[in-house]
């Protein structure tokens, strides 16, 4: 591709970026999450952009063996990928033409569900567009190249590009979910529903994924707030237990998953500063210096051995630079259904492998994390190490958890709201005409 598409890809790669897609007017039809003018008024085209995760610290991440590394990981490439994309923005502009990096996370727009966390503009529906990726049984982009573990960045604009050859809808689901699910058996709450399909209905083409039983499954997973597998033989990294799911494995027909989730989410104290952490190291673009490895980019085998000395050393790191005070800065416990996908069934399997057989993570004598070797044993320490949160402390958390989201998402947006709508209606009729051309066939 020569021209304008064939300038900004080159200097994309020359970003260190080798996974990047275009995607014009004629490939942006779909949910909201997709109109890339909410990010940029104007906006008509996207460059869709693909980093590999760091594959050791996912090894250890999903072993037990560091949760660290794969935190930093994170925290480092959600702002490179911010940053490289504010520069593609600018060098589209010095080209004549409007644009706006898209921040790398936690910008949703505003509901009057403050859970809904509807992206200002998916990244995932992005990747799809442009040819870089297709869904997975997850629900998780895909690459050729890299499988679900990639970070994604996006850059809207208004110049009007030559769209990408997009992949098949059943790439993936075809060719390699098949024959793998290590997503689904990864997930801790067991969210997936194995053998049925729910839809993304992009340029009038249906792209499967996974049907889930209940989105706020991934959210307490995801939040540290239930780590327990099913079966009870290993864990994710968060540090709790919803001790109904333990007993017996919940059935969102009959409870409300949600309810569980915020009961459980204003009984830990620290929601509001581990969430505000998140968002910002995600949605917010700090000076590219601070990524430094003597700073927060610091690798693990530089940080102190000991566990609770190397938190309190990314404590005082992220106390200068970000401004947030935490106790334990390794927020992230969970995406395990993206980090067991490899680009290979074997490389999934092998992570998968790792996960399962790593123990479950408990809280030990001063918050030092344990890795127990079986359920009994994790019961035992917990009971010997349970913890305990004043209630003023939960009051306050629970206060100020409240506030923050009803803040940032909370609200209503007609473009939003009744786009979704629309969308929601060509979902269905879609879906229905699939079902019917099946039993006509």
């Amino acid at each position: 591709m020569n021209g304008l598409e064939g300038k900004i890809k080159a200097f994309v790669r020359d970003q260190g970026v080798d996974v990047v897609g275009l995607a014009g007017p004629d490939r942006l039809d779909g949910p909201p999450s997709l109109d890339p003018t909410y990010t940029m008024r104007g906006a008509r085209s996207i460059v869709s952009l693909a980093v590999p995760m760091d594959v050791p610290a996912i090894y250890d991440f999903l072993s037990k063996k560091c949760q660290t590394g794969h935190n930093v990981d994170q925290l480092v490439w959600n702002q490179k990928l911010h940053h490289i994309g504010a520069r593609v923005a600018g060098y589209i502009e010095s080209l004549g033409f409007r644009a706006k990096a898209v921040p790398s996370n936690n910008t949703y727009r505003r509901s009057p569900d403050i859970f809904a966390t509807h992206p200002s503009f998916s990244h995932r529906f992005g990747a799809i567009a442009a040819g870089i990726g297709a869904q997975g049984f997850s629900g998780n982009v895909m690459t050729k190249e890299y499988g679900a573990a990639v970070y994604l960045g996006t850059v809207v604009t208004e110049a009007v590009l030559k769209s990408d050859p997009a992949l098949p809808p059943r790439y993936f689901i075809d060719n390699y979910c098949g024959k793998c699910r290590a997503c689904s058996k990864a997930c801790v709450a067991r969210m997936f529903i194995d053998e049925e399909e729910e839809y993304l209905l992009l340029n009038g083409e249906l792209h499967p994924r996974g049907k889930r039983r209940d989105i706020n499954f991934c959210n307490a997973s995801c939040f540290g707030l239930h780590n327990l597998s099913e079966d009870r033989q290993w864990s994710s990294w968060g540090r709790h237990w919803i001790e109904e799911w333990v007993k017996e494995p919940p059935d969102p027909e009959k409870r409300s998953i949600r309810n569980d989730l915020l009961k459980k989410g204003s009984s830990v104290g620290d929601s509001t500063v581990r969430y505000r952490l998140i968002r910002s190291l995600g949605a917010r673009l700090y000076p590219e210096e601070i990524l430094a490895p003597d700073k927060l980019g610091r690798p693990v085998s530089d940080m102190p051995k000991d566990e609770l000395e190397r938190r309190r050393f990314q404590a005082d790191q992220i106390k200068k630079h970000i401004g947030i005070t935490i106790d334990n800065p390794d927020v992230l416990t969970c995406g395990q259904c993206a980090l067991v996908c490899g680009p290979e069934v074997p490389e999934s399997m092998k992570r998968l492998k790792m996960l399962r057989e790593g123990g479950i993570v408990v809280s030990g004598d001063n918050g030092r994390t344990v890795i127990a070797r079986s359920y009994d044993e994790a019961l035992r320490i917990r009971n010997q190490y349970p913890v305990r949160v004043p209630w003023h402390k939960k009051a306050v958390d629970v206060t100020l958890s409240t506030l923050m989201w009803i803040g940032l998402y909370g609200g209503f947006e007609p473009r939003s709201v009744f786009g979704n709508l629309a969308y929601q209606r060509r979902l269905k009729k879609a879906v229905a005409d699939r079902i019917s051309g099946h039993r006509e066939s």
